[in-house]
């Protein structure tokens, strides 16, 4: 099974787009299970993808890193 390609903005504005929905006046409580459901594994993929990011941050400052000690 081939793993699905994860694209951070596209989550982040699917996130707003139920933050949005949850600030409407008619919400239907079977819905608003299935969005919020949907948004913590949005946030999840998020985050790990977040994290991520720093740990290459953190190789790459590493690899450059300047002795300052001269």
């Amino acid at each position: 099974m081939e793993q699905e390609k994860f694209n951070f903005n596209e989550a982040y504005q699917e996130l707003e787009q139920i933050n949005e929905w949850f600030q409407g006046e008619d919400i239907d409580l079977d819905q608003a299970i299935k969005k919020f459901e949907r948004g913590m594994e949005l946030i999840e993929k998020c985050k790990k993808q977040i994290e991520k990011a720093e740990n290459k941050f953190e190789e790459i400052k590493g690899k450059y890193k300047l002795d300052n000690s001269k």
